[in-house]
């Protein structure tokens, strides 16, 4: 029979065990989350679901700040994204100091944990959290004013004239993820007043510092600088695909086919010409991406960027087969399962070749060739609705879609800012 103190143990642990799934299942619908936000079968709606699960395990987790802080000091010893996610939200919610210390000095152990760090102070209410991200742009720490301009980035806020300090300031400029940060701030909210700023860090030694700073200057219009993404093109790095969608937005349509042209020589980078192709948005591409939708290798990826441009959806009007072969979906709903990366195509269909010919044939007549399309709109100049019909795009396509749909109307709308497709939906 139990005594008092052995049914006392028995419930804690059994407490604990409740409070320890709260937390692991917390992490691990924040990886999902995170991953899914740049996937091409999710769409708000979806995301949502996924948020809403999220958040009743979070809720779950504030029961006993104690307990749920001493699991959480445990799970931080496997330095995830998605563990100090949780942690972080556990901290700033008790607004106990050292607990918020901690949680903002484990944050810098590596890019998985900054980045969930980050997340928590975007998915965290303001009230709680805008005194500590001001706190964070104004201390002497170079790397807490990193941390607020990422937040700010990520919320889409100005932080006001602090911008000039983190760009001219000789202690911010040897701070080159700052640097960087601030200066795609500056075009994700066109910030036109530090144009010039920006235009002396074009060819900037750090290439993530150059980068952002070509790639914010398109944004605010400046489009002579196109030449200077051309390296970031033809070179394998983090930076090539974000070069790819915002410069061929920009390209004039003969230049765009020239440097397409130029990095189809390598076939090596033949993805990167499909995803280049399916970005420009001109139909005269498509009978190419029918073409190379006959191979595995680049089937999914040439039917996404036919679907980019035309927009016929394939699932839709069942233009599909099956996937061949035995190929395993991840990340799946088994928390024992660390595998959580996930290929890039995997929730791409595999394209019914013939039946989109077929298609094709009989819809190209409405395609303009040399014209730029995104989905099945004209974004030339003499289409004055393509504001309206990008906004529209990006309330109701699936995420990939709707990146490139924010980033085209920011691009053709001098006064609108990028928006954040990877933002939760306001409730």
């Amino acid at each position: 029979m139990l005594n008092k103190k052995n049914l006392l143990e028995q419930q804690s642990n059994a407490f604990r065990d409740i409070t320890e799934q709260f937390y692991t299942d917390a992490a691990f619908l924040w990886e999902m989350r995170a991953i899914a936000v740049n996937q091409p079968h999710y769409d708000q709606e979806s995301l949502r679901e996924l948020e809403v699960r999220l958040n009743a395990n979070l809720d779950g987790l504030m029961s006993t700040f104690e307990l749920s802080w001493n699991i959480a000091l445990e799970q931080l010893e496997y330095e995830q994204g998605g563990e100090c996610f949780a942690a972080a939200i556990i901290a700033f919610r008790s607004r106990d100091l050292t607990k918020i210390k901690t949680i903002v000095d484990h944050a810098f152990t590596n890019d998985a944990t900054f980045i969930g760090l980050t997340s928590a102070l975007v998915w965290l209410p303001k009230a709680l959290v805008s005194d500590w991200i001001n706190k964070f742009l104004y201390s002497k720490s170079l790397d807490h004013k990193y941390l607020a301009i990422a937040v700010c980035s990520m919320r889409r806020k100005n932080p006001g004239d602090v911008i000039q300090d983190l760009l001219t300031r000789d202690d911010c400029l040897t701070h080159h993820k700052l640097l960087a940060r601030t200066l795609r701030l500056v075009g994700e909210l066109k910030l036109y007043v530090y144009e010039n700023i920006a235009e002396t860090m074009l060819q900037h030694d750090d290439p993530s510092v150059a980068f952002w700073a070509n790639w914010a200057l398109l944004l605010l219009g400046e489009k002579k600088h196109i030449n200077n993404l051309y390296a970031f093109i033809n070179e394998v790095t983090p930076h090539q695909i974000p070069a790819i969608q915002i410069a061929f937005k920009v390209l004039p349509a003969p230049q765009a086919r020239a440097w397409i042209s130029e990095l189809a020589k390598n076939p090596e980078h033949i993805r990167a010409v499909i995803i280049a192709s399916g970005v420009l948005g001109d139909p005269h591409t498509v009978p190419w991406l029918i073409d190379k939708m006959k191979s595995f290798d680049t089937a999914k990826l040439a039917g996404e960027a036919f679907s980019l441009i035309t927009g016929i959806d394939l699932n839709r009007y069942e233009l599909t087969i099956d996937t061949p072969g035995d190929i395993t979906v991840v990340p799946n709903d088994d928390n024992e399962d660390d595998m959580v990366e996930l290929d890039d195509d995997e929730h791409l269909p595999f394209p019914y070749v013939s039946k989109i010919s077929h298609m094709w044939l009989k819809h190209r007549s409405k395609f303009t060739p040399g014209s730029r399309y995104l989905l099945g709109v004209e974004l030339g100049q003499n289409n004055p609705a393509a504001s309206n019909k990008l906004n529209q795009l990006i309330q109701l396509s699936s995420q990939r879609q709707r990146h490139s749909a924010a980033l085209s109307l920011a691009l053709l709308d001098p006064q609108s800012p990028l928006f954040n497709t990877k933002a939760r939906k306001a409730v």
